[in-house]
């Protein structure tokens, strides 16, 4: 049956034309607000069918439900309330090899689309996407149709300038380019003022910058470049 809403098909159509199998998916849907979670889930169950869903607002309990539960898919924001999912990416799929994990967020993508990729990821999405790509996205990662390769773009400008910081110092450039400051920062991650004043200078010597307005120049010099 076709069903047509908001010029994409939903349900049948969608799981049918994509060989998607709803009843082998276990999937955990990880952000910090609730409404986003509880929209999709009536978002994926009218468009994919999926009825095994479970929620997580913080890496804890996500470690905790990835494993109980044995997830097979996770949608996952990166800002949780207690950190930077980032730091527990590789964690879980190494817990769990066959581990799906589609990064669903508004962290910038410039930043850190092709390290999550390097890690295992197999999607990055943006929240601002409209809907047609959100379907078409999650339908291929739904069906196991979605590859690095669609996602990494050649960089003809050269290398990535964020990919010499290590997964700690991204979590504190994120929240850096959210305008939160040293102490803020270290009650997010549970770290001295001194460690994310010191993380703080880590990425200003390694990316040559002086400042948090070059910071987000650089971010943005990178965007238009790729």
């Amino acid at each position: 049956m076709r069903n047509l809403i908001n010029g994409v098909y939903s349900n049948e159509t969608t799981t049918n034309k994509m060989n998607i199998h709803p009843e082998k998916i276990n999937l955990l849907v990880v952000d910090d607000h609730v409404i986003i979670r509880r929209g999709l889930k009536v978002f994926l169950d009218s468009h994919f069918g999926i009825k095994s869903f479970h929620e997580a607002d913080t890496c804890i309990a996500v470690r905790e439900i990835a494993v109980a539960f044995e997830i097979s898919h996770i949608i996952l924001d990166l800002q949780l309330n207690d950190g930077n999912a980032v730091e527990i990416i590789s964690e879980l799929l190494e817990q769990l090899p066959d581990l799906q994990i589609l990064v669903y967020t508004m962290s910038p993508e410039e930043v850190f689309k092709s390290r999550l990729i390097k890690m295992g990821v197999i999607g990055f999405l943006n929240k601002q996407a409209d809907e047609q790509t959100v379907v078409s996205t999650m339908a291929a990662f739904f069906s196991g149709t979605l590859q690095n390769s669609e996602l990494v773009s050649t960089d003809k400008f050269g290398t990535d300038p964020f990919s010499i910081l290590s997964e700690r110092e991204l979590t504190v450039m994120t929240y850096l380019l959210k305008g939160e400051g040293i102490k803020e920062i270290s009650g997010r991650l549970n770290l001295k003022s001194s460690t994310v004043a010191t993380f703080k200078a880590r990425i200003f010597n390694k990316l040559s910058i002086g400042n948090i307005i070059d910071l987000k120049n650089l971010v943005e010099l990178y965007k238009g470049k790729k």
